[in-house]
């Protein structure tokens, strides 16, 4: 979670600004509290109003805050958990009893709320603002970070630097590291530790190293001649710089050798067959409109998934890749649940759920809305 707390010159610029984005249908009022009416029955004047007499208790007192809380796009959180999170968090910077409004915004990426209030207090003595930042407002972020099983900072860091590592083995960037040392280093521990039963299998492990195993084309003399080259792949899965031949590496990953492993390889993890086919099974039920949330739930498991996708950008294959059992399975092989028609079926309806139209409204609500902003 990251806190931000501003002073605004205008109170009525805050509201106006949240009350547009209301009327645009990118935000709504969440909740209103220490109001003496239910959000619902608030209008733009009511709340203005409100603010307006608590700030004229100290003349003095000529700025308003304008506090934004904002989330990882992993915390999905629902309205109820977005008002607990807001009471706790106002609680703990010393506004509890000040009234304040929430504004739910959806016009980001990433979830997060617009917090308008005043720092005057019914006695007419303004709250300390020195350093309220980096004291309370921090110590809150900590506490609710804990509370709710928030995506803090230090998990994103540490996030990044797995993101970085496959299985411990430090992914290949081209430019970074020498090309052959790296590659070297990824096709020993992934053609010597993982069940892999083709060539499928294998780039599935080997694309999250940003590494490929290539044949050629049918008609190439690579492929007549069963030869197989090692290519580096950019973030984008697109091959970069020079490839290099099987038989440069000390392991050995040629064809031949290959395929002496992947007939070992498909009798050895069939005992695992069942129990990765069930655990994939949850994990795409509990994300069945959300790739990337799919993608993060079966990391949290220790999986990884490998997709391909053709020029229209529908599943032309998938596969799975436990670091646990280190065994590799395509889609087929776990059946039909798992299959890429089931990861086309979640693209398809997360595809749907983002292109809803959003609820317009009328332009007598427009108009009215309007009126009120005049202030």
């Amino acid at each position: 979670m990251r806190p931000k707390i501003d002073s605004s010159a205008s109170i009525t610029r805050s509201l106006k600004y949240n009350e547009e984005k209301v009327m645009l249908n990118k935000a709504e009022c969440l909740m209103a509290e220490n109001f003496l009416k239910d959000v619902s029955d608030l209008t733009v004047e009511d709340k203005l109003h409100r603010f307006e007499r608590r700030m004229q208790l100290n003349e003095r007192v000529y700025t308003c805050e304008h506090i934004t809380l904002n989330f990882d796009p992993s915390d999905r959180l629902t309205k109820d958990q977005m008002k607990a999170i807001v009471r706790m968090y106002m609680k703990l910077i010393g506004f509890e009893h000040q009234p304040y409004i929430v504004y739910l915004h959806h016009d980001a990426g990433h979830p997060h709320c617009h917090i308008v209030t005043t720092h005057v207090q019914k006695d007419g003595s303004p709250i300390e603002l020195f350093n309220i930042g980096r004291n309370q407002s921090e110590k809150a972020r900590k506490h609710i970070e804990a509370e709710f099983g928030l995506t803090t900072a230090e998990m994103k860091k540490q996030l990044r630097e797995q993101q970085q590592r496959v299985d411990g083995i430090q992914k290949i960037k081209y430019g970074e590291a020498p090309v052959a040392r790296s590659m070297a280093r990824i096709l020993e521990h992934v053609t010597e530790n993982y069940k892999y039963s083709s060539l499928q299998d294998l780039n599935a492990v080997l694309r999250l190293y940003n590494v490929e195993a290539y044949r050629g084309r049918e008609n190439s003399q690579l492929y007549q001649h069963r030869g197989l080259l090692y290519r580096v792949l950019d973030e984008n899965g697109k091959y970069i710089g020079r490839p290099l031949k099987a038989s440069f590496f000390d392991c050995k990953p040629t064809l031949d050798n290959l395929e002496k492993k992947f007939s070992l390889n498909q009798s050895a993890k069939l005992e695992f067959r069942q129990r990765m086919a069930t655990d994939v099974q949850r994990q795409i039920n509990l994300a069945p409109d959300d790739l990337a949330d799919l993608d993060r739930r079966l990391t949290r498991e220790r999986m990884r998934m490998a997709m391909q996708v053709d020029k229209e950008g529908k599943c032309k294959e998938v596969s799975y890749v436990s670091f646990v059992s280190k065994c590799v399975f395509s889609g087929d092989e776990l059946g039909g649940r798992c299959d890429r028609h089931a990861v086309q079926k979640v693209l398809d309806l997360q595809r749907a759920r983002m292109d809803q139209p959003v609820q317009v409204q009328t332009e007598s609500q427009k108009h009215r809305h309007r009126h009120r902003l005049h202030l």
